[in-house]
């Protein structure tokens, strides 16, 4: 079992075996769920988003692909596809 303090303005350290174990970064969100007698759970928030993202940059990064030519790509893309649904429509304002 592993015991924390709790800090100014109720910061918790969570121990660094814990964090490297679960892959926690700064800035991660948790819910605190209260089981009552003074017992809570912490439940970390993991979005769709979060986990997509973490995938696409490891792969980016497997891949030796850098961010600002990915981006490129991705608007490439995005304006093929399109066309294909919607062929020369003319967009406002582009």
């Amino acid at each position: 079992m592993t015991t924390v303090q709790m800090r100014g303005k109720g910061s918790i350290t969570f121990p660094a075996k814990l964090r490297a174990k679960y892959k926690l970064q700064e800035g991660e969100v948790f819910t605190i769920i209260d089981l009552g007698g003074g017992s809570f759970l912490l439940k970390p928030n993991i979005l769709e988003v979060d986990i997509l993202s973490r995938r696409i940059a490891k792969r980016l990064k497997e891949d030796n692909i850098n961010l600002d030519d990915w981006i490129v790509t991705l608007r490439e893309e995005r304006k093929k596809i399109f066309q294909e649904k919607y062929g020369n429509v003319k967009i406002p304002g582009k």
